[in-house]
């Protein structure tokens, strides 16, 4: 998922933790954040993800 900004969310399975997922919000093929915590379900992953990728997307959002 793209958006205006240039950002989107990847989220994969935790390597440590076995049956947990985490979130990384990407740029141009590198990766900008990562999520601190690791998640129970990869929707609570998607979830949390999207609420940084709107945040992100306000504050670089192309000014008009």
């Amino acid at each position: 998922m793209t958006d205006i900004s240039g950002f989107a969310k990847r989220v994969e399975p935790d390597i440590g933790r076995p049956g947990r997922y985490r979130w990384n919000i990407v740029k141009d093929g590198s990766v900008h954040d990562r999520s601190v915590y690791s998640f129970a379900t990869r929707r609570e992953a998607e979830t949390d993800a999207q609420r940084f990728l709107e945040k992100l997307n306000i504050t670089w959002a192309p000014r008009s």
